[in-house]
């Protein structure tokens, strides 16, 4: 049974007497299985009190290794995030351990935060485009290598990957994959996009990947690289974003880097091809229409 195999991880990393009592129950499943584990007695752990835990369940090692790295990544760049245990590899299964955090009720105190969370990421500068590693976005693979240019950055690793993955699912044409690529290298030039320096993002921020706990907010599930902080501003955007665009300016104005209303229809076209390949043909024409009024 799963829940016993995650007491016993646990009780053999933190060597913990066997006889101690935990509660492991499953928590929410998505594309991946997260379970809360309740210690009757406080675990130390650095300079950290536990006494519950999250234990997330990733069959896949490379994409668990991705999780656990851009966690990593967004804790050392100060955006608050679960604080990360560690991750055990356990005969075919992968458990990322980490702080559980219970949500509460969105307040203007967790939107402070949240917004501090994304001012400190974005101060973090590199001297390329992508990433040091390939790592995941949802459940594809999702390409990094370093590049001087955002346009070859931003082509080569984010959308030739995915429209030639829809093409190849029968979702788009060849014709319609040359009318992307005109349109991108058109907004590129216009925008400047060369001038802006590559930042730390998390890369999958939608409202789904923030929880709000007690005046604070925590971001998950991370695909991080260095980039365009508008890539996240876009992807909060298609789902329902809890700020507002005077909010993502305060943060540009903050971290001095340019940011216009029409950026986030451009930028949103990754993660719409994203939720294509991933879920299907209906987002298709929110792609189809932004073809069709910049072609």
């Amino acid at each position: 049974m799963i829940e016993q195999e995650i007491k016993k991880i646990l009780i053999e990393y933190f060597q913990l007497d066997s006889s101690e009592e935990m509660i492991v129950k499953l928590h929410s499943t998505s594309l991946f299985s997260l379970y809360k584990v309740t210690s009757k007695i406080p675990i130390f752990f650095k300079d950290r009190t536990f006494t519950t835990f999250a234990v997330k369940r990733i069959d896949n090692q490379y994409i668990a290794n991705s999780e656990w790295d851009g966690l990593q990544f967004l804790h050392n760049y100060n955006a608050r995030v679960p604080y990360p245990i560690q991750i055990i590899k356990n005969l075919d299964k992968n458990f990322l351990i980490m702080e559980f955090i219970e949500k509460t009720k969105f307040s203007q105190n967790s939107k402070k935060d949240l917004i501090q969370s994304l001012k400190n990421l974005y101060t973090h500068k590199e001297s390329f485009f992508g990433y040091t590693k390939n790592n995941f976005i949802g459940t594809l693979l999702q390409k990094n290598l370093q590049y001087k240019h955002f346009i070859d950055f931003w082509w080569d690793s984010r959308i030739e990957p995915m429209i030639d993955l829809a093409i190849e699912k029968k979702y788009f044409t060849i014709k319609q994959k040359n009318q992307i690529y005109k349109i991108i290298k058109t907004f590129c030039n216009d925008w400047n996009l060369e001038s802006n320096e590559p930042r730390a993002i998390h890369g999958d921020l939608w409202s789904g990947n923030i929880l709000f706990s007690n005046d604070q907010a925590f971001l998950i599930d991370p695909s991080v690289s260095y980039s365009h902080p508008v890539q996240d501003f876009a992807m909060l955007e298609l789902f329902g974003s809890p700020l507002n665009f005077s909010e993502y300016q305060l943060i540009a104005d903050y971290c001095k880097f340019k940011i216009l209303p029409e950026m986030i229809e451009f930028f949103q076209i990754y993660p719409l091809l994203v939720h294509v390949n991933i879920f299907g043909i209906s987002y298709k024409n929110q792609i189809i229409k932004f073809i069709e009024r910049h072609r």
